[in-house]
């Protein structure tokens, strides 16, 4: 009994580790990205811009440049939000940060933060992006 209990704490400690996210000023990461590059972060700020759109392929997405002391931070998730931020919401935004992504031939992403929830992965069970105020 002792054994399992010991165990079963052991993997909640773990499991926290694991989602754990970095709060981390947008000015730090749009100073010194590389430090980020690939790092689970979190972010507060506030929404310069946000749209959600559908993809020609049908798929539902949203952007939102997020920022905090004239530096911005943009944040990309897979799915439709309930309720949308307006310009001037504080937010706060948890996902994996990339200092660049390459979307296509002719367009790559810089300081982006990718909030998607993946259902089948738990360590992204916090990712998102939450209005504050």
């Amino acid at each position: 009994m002792k054994k399992s209990l010991n165990l079963m704490i052991l993997g909640l400690a773990l499991a926290g580790l694991a989602v754990a996210a970095e709060k981390v000023a947008i000015v730090d990461l749009v100073k010194t990205p590389e430090k980020y590059d690939g790092k689970v972060v979190k972010i507060m700020g506030k929404v310069d811009e946000f749209r959600q759109r559908t993809s020609k392929a049908g798929n539902d997405y949203y952007t939102a440049k997020v920022s905090q002391n004239g530096k911005i931070v943009n944040v990309y998730g897979q799915g439709k939000l309930e309720k949308a931020p307006e310009k001037g919401d504080s937010v706060e935004a948890i996902g994996k940060f990339a200092k660049e992504k390459k979307v296509s031939d002719t367009f790559t992403a810089k300081n982006e933060l990718n909030v998607t929830k993946n259902d089948k992965d738990e360590k992204t069970k916090e990712f998102g992006l939450k209005i504050l105020n």
